[in-house]
Parts: structure tokens; sequence; C-alpha cells
């Protein structure tokens, strides 16, 4: 009878458990360690990725521009290469080359002066224009490379939030033979990848707020699907990146919340919205706020004593959190509603330094040994 129940309510409720928006506790205990970190003062316009350059230096997408920061110390950056729209993924290949995503332009794979060896613009005779992350495949040669959605550009995501699609694909691409396949499709926004030591991919969907890992590892063609290792994060998933010593870090780029979660199931309400107002003033998820009385749950976060509450329901939110090797939480670090470093979208350990990249506050953070543990 039991199981008859839970047949039953699966077919009557059917999103119920996507809508159980998990406590923030344990390991996801508010804190502002995001706030204790220091910025490299670089001067970027909406970072979205890094990769090391090998030695002490790291490459940065800003906008429609790669960058190189030979001294992350100095906070100046040299132009590698400009593209004709922002710069959507990138990663550093073990032989030197890099390979970046241009929103709705599709892959480029190039040499480190910026140099162009190849470009994948299709997958399977569609134009690839969603590129949301990219790794090195390092048994077989390569990248993996994930797509949020075969329906928008990766700038328009918050439409693709709306319309609850699941258009994300898994795919990976043959640098040597210049060939591509997808792995997985029907995902929702795919929006990071990682590949484990045993050769099985790891990867993020930010709409239905899992992490995932596929059933075979180091097969080319359609795989035959996939196991979910995080079923219900409380925020909204992006890159996933080895941490040092084990296990990985998994940024999130904003965070969920009750009257979010009713808006899309409330498909009258939501249309109308989306028809009559401007997106920066849905009711939504967002990289930054706009600091406007016209945005939603204002009323939620009003300054009291010229303080702003930061348990105030989140429009913007900065959260990194630490997954050890058996994909279980263990810390995290965060700024709140009251903070500026929101919109965290990847973080690394680059040369024995956390390095993360905050799109909503244009900035690089990083962390110093001083500031490890940070304030609660």
């Amino acid at each position: 009878m039991s199981a008859t129940r839970e047949i039953i309510k699966s077919i009557i409720f059917r999103d119920r458990d996507q809508h159980g928006i998990p406590a923030l506790d344990g390991a996801y205990t508010p804190n502002n360690r995001l706030e204790t970190m220091r910025s490299l003062g670089l001067d970027l316009v909406e970072p979205d990725e890094i990769a090391s350059d090998g030695g002490g230096g790291l490459f940065v997408t800003s906008a429609s521009e790669l960058l190189h920061v030979a001294d992350p110390a100095s906070g100046k950056a040299a132009q590698v290469a400009d593209f004709e729209a922002p710069l959507t993924a990138l990663t550093r290949l073990a032989n030197g080359s890099l390979v970046v995503a241009v929103n709705g332009g599709g892959l480029r794979h190039l040499d480190p002066s910026g140099r162009l060896l190849g470009r994948l613009d299709e997958l399977d005779g569609v134009p690839l224009r969603c590129v949301t992350a990219v790794t090195e495949d390092p048994q077989a040669g390569g990248v993996y490379f994930t797509v949020g959605s075969t329906a928008y550009a990766a700038d328009d995501w918050i439409w693709d939030l709306m319309n609850r699609n699941r258009k994300g694909l898994l795919a990976h691409w043959s640098l040597e033979r210049g060939a591509a396949v997808v792995l997985l499709e029907g995902l929702a926004y795919a929006n990071g990848v990682a590949v484990e030591p045993s050769g099985y991919v790891v990867f993020t969907q930010s709409w239905s707020h899992t992490l995932a890992r596929t059933r075979e590892p180091g097969e080319r063609g359609r795989q035959p699907g996939y196991e979910v290792l995080i079923g219900n994060m409380p925020g909204y998933p992006a890159r996933i990146h080895p941490a040092a010593g084990g296990g990985y870090w998994l940024a999130v780029f904003a965070m969920r919340t009750q009257l979010i979660e009713l808006v899309l199931r409330e498909e009258t309400y939501k249309r109308e919205m989306m028809r009559c107002v401007e997106p920066e003033l849905w009711v939504r998820p967002a990289l930054r706020t706009l600091g406007s009385h016209l945005e939603p749950l204002q009323g939620g976060g009003i300054k009291k004593l010229g303080i702003r509450k930061p348990w105030a329901p989140p429009r913007s939110y900065g959260l990194v959190v630490r997954l050890d090797q058996a994909y279980e939480p263990v810390e995290s670090l965060q700024s709140r509603v009251d903070g500026t470093n929101h919109g965290v979208v990847a973080a690394h350990d680059i040369n024995g330094t956390l390095t993360v990249v905050c799109k909503g506050n244009h900035c690089l953070l990083v962390q110093d040994p001083e500031s490890e543990g940070g304030q609660q």
C-alpha cells in the first residue's frame, strides 16, 4: 500500500521533491566568509571563468576579452584575444592550449597567444550557442562540455528557467578529429562539468538543483543515463572544479526561495509577468541586486539602523560549497543578503590559493591564509 501511495503522489505532485528547499544548516550554516576574501583588484566586466596558466599566473574572461594575469598580486592583466561576444566558458589543457566558449558562437581552440587552432560551431547540425562549462578529457584527449540550453543563448538563462526547460546537453569534442558527439540530452540547464580520476563525468543541472554522474566512464557514444549524487540543493549550482587535497569546489550562483518556486508553478501569473514586466524586475534569481525600489522582495530586506537584514529573502547571494570525495558538503563560503560578493559562478584552487569568480560583483576573490575560517 505504501508503494501504491508513493506512485499516486508522484503522479499528482510531480514536482514535490524539487520544491522542498533545504534549510541552510550543517555545512551550509550562514556565514560571511566570501566577504572576508580579498579582491585581486582587476578591472573586469562580468568575469565568467578562470584557468591557471601553468605557472604563477592565470587566464580570466572579462566580457568578450580573454585576459592573462601574469602576476595576480599586480592587479594588471594583458589582453590575449577579443571575440565578437562575451565568453561563457574556459579551460586550459595539459599541452598549454586553451578552449573558450563564445556566447552564441560555439567553442574555440586557441594557443596561449590567442591564435585560433580550431573551432566547433555546430552540434548534431544545430548551432552551438549556450556552452556553459568545459573541461579536458585526460584519458582520450579532447574536452567535455555542457550546453545549458539549445533554445537560448547563455545570457538569456532566466528565460530558460522561467520556461522550465530541459534542453541542456553533455557532449564531447575531439580536438584531434574535430568531431563532437552528444553524450546526454534533456538536461535541466547543464552548467558545470568535471572528470573524476576514474573517468566518470560529473556535471551540474541548475534548474533541477542537482549534481550528477554518468553511469559509464570514458564512453564517447551516447550514454545510457546518469545517477544523481546530490538531489536537492538550496540554490542553483554552476561550475564544479577539483579541490586541493581531494573533493570539489561547487559554485552556486543564486539561491532558491519559496516565492520563486511558487511563481515557477503558477503559469498564468508567470506568463503575465513575463509579458508586462522588464526581465530585471521579475520575481527571479539574479546575479546581483539593482538597488531599485521596484525590485521584488525589497520589503524583506528593509534597513534598520542603517543595516540591511542578512537573513532577508535573497534575490542575489554568494555561495561556494566544498564537497568531499563522496560528494558530501563539508563547508561553505557565503556572502549573505547584506553582502556584495554575489553571483559566484566558479571556484578553483589555483597556485595553492582558492580563487573565486564573482560575476555579480565583477571581481576575482582570493582566500588569504589569515582569513581562512572567516567570521560567522
